[in-house]
């Protein structure tokens, strides 16, 4: 696992770190991906008790965002799932941590990179013991 726990778990210890992080785009020599991303998607926290499986494995038409992503999830998972995740607004909760090949990811909107295959997705929910 590739995950910043320190980024996780206490912000401000390392906010000079988790912003300094570019986002995520497809790289400018595949500006128009064909076929479809292999992710592989851990659980971790309180979203671990919302499915059997802790590890997933996804597939998704290229390009596709974080929010695409999240969608097959409430596909899969269902509507309680994304209930954990994101508000009624459509945003992430601030005590919900995502990460794309280790590096933090905010915007839901955020392309996933095609040239990584599989795409490495870990979801943490802190609730309070675990720094939330």
């Amino acid at each position: 696992m590739n995950v910043r726990w320190d980024a996780v778990v206490d912000r401000a210890a390392s906010a000079v770190d988790y912003y300094k992080i570019p986002p995520l785009s497809p790289r400018a020599e595949n500006p128009q991906p064909v076929g479809n991303i292999q992710i592989h998607l851990q659980l971790f926290g309180a979203l671990a008790s919302l499915s059997v499986e802790r590890s997933l494995k996804l597939e998704l038409p290229a390009p596709a965002t974080i929010a695409d992503m999240l969608a097959a999830l409430k596909e899969r998972l269902g509507e309680s799932f994304l209930a954990r995740v994101l508000d009624n607004a459509g945003a992430k909760h601030r005590y919900c941590r995502l990460f794309v090949d280790g590096y933090p990811v905010e915007d839901l909107q955020t392309l996933i990179d095609v040239t990584a295959h599989p795409i490495e997705i870990e979801i943490i929910l802190l609730i309070a013991p675990e720094g939330g």
